[in-house]
Order: structure tokens, then C-alpha cells, then sequence
């Protein structure tokens, strides 16, 4: 019956057109991009905090370092698993930001195990430009958009 479900659901959102792509992390294992119906936010206060990224790069700035340090102690405190969804502005094509959104996911996840976080608590997942934080088209807003967040998985 799970299988009947599953099948139909997938040829309902390919029908659609609405499904996004899922997209796999360099552990094998693949997060679903259902958005806020299978994640919780995490933010600041709980020790996660947004990774902001430059134009066109996928490297984690000096000014992000405190930002990855204290999301890793967090985790490495809670045990929490969490999935790291990859951001991007809206320059460039679907398909090359999915894949800057996937490495900027990377990169976060490669310099939280570097500071000592089991990987098994880490996934990743790109949503590109699908789904940004702000639409204005001004640089400041841009900026935002250009991003990895910490998702608790429910």
C-alpha cells in the first residue's frame, strides 16, 4: 500500500509540474525538498544561524567562521540531525544554481564534520533559487537569498 502511495504521488507532482528536484549528498544519501512540511527552522537562538555566501562562490567567508562554529557546538551538544538547505539569487540557470546550491550545502556540511560533527547527523538538499527569503532584486536582498539554512528534521 506505502508503494501504491509513493508511485502515485510522484506521477501526481511530475504531472504537475511542481515537483522540485531532490538532490544527493556527498554521503549517499538524499534529503526530500518538501519544504516546510518535513522540516522545523532553526535559528539563532538555538544556535543555528544562516551561512551567508558571495556571488557565484560556494566557500564559507571569514565573517561566517563564528557563525559555523557555533552551529557546530550546537550540534555536537543536542545530537541533533539536521538537513542543510542550499540558496542561491536568481542569476544564472535552474540547473547551474541547483548545483551552487548543493555545493554551498557541501561546504557547510564538510566544515561542520571538520570541527568535529558526526556526518550521519548532516544532510543536504539545493533548492537553488526556488525559494527565496526576498524578491526586491536590490543587492541587499540578493545577499540574503545567497545562503545555506539548518533545518531540524521533524
Amino acid at each position: 500500500m506505502k508503494r501504491y502511495v509513493a508511485i502515485c504521488t510522484l506521477a501526481v507532482l511530475f504531472i504537475a509540474g511542481c515537483g522540485e528536484p531532490e538532490t544527493a549528498d556527498s554521503s549517499g544519501t538524499t534529503a526530500t525538498s518538501n519544504g516546510s512540511d518535513n522540516f522545523v527552522n532553526l535559528d539563532d537562538a538555538s544556535g543555528y544561524a544562516k551561512v551567508f555566501f558571495d556571488f557565484d562562490k560556494y566557500d564559507i567567508r571569514s565573517d561566517m567562521e563564528d557563525r559555523v562554529e557555533k552551529s557546530a557546538a550546537a550540534l555536537k551538544s543536542t545530537g541533533a540531525k539536521v538537513v542543510l538547505e542550499g540558496h542561491t539569487d536568481s542569476y544564472g540557470s535552474d540547473t547551474y544554481n541547483y548545483a551552487l546550491g548543493t555545493k554551498r550545502a557541501n561546504a557547510v556540511k564538510n566544515a561542520l564534520i571538520a570541527r568535529g560533527v558526526n556526518a550521519s547527523q548532516l544532510k543536504t538538499v539545493s533548492y537553488g533559487e526556488s525559494k527565496p527569503v526576498c524578491t526586491t532584486g536590490t543587492s541587499e536582498c540578493n545577499q540574503e537569498n545567497r545562503r545555506v539554512e539548518f533545518k531540524l528534521a521533524k
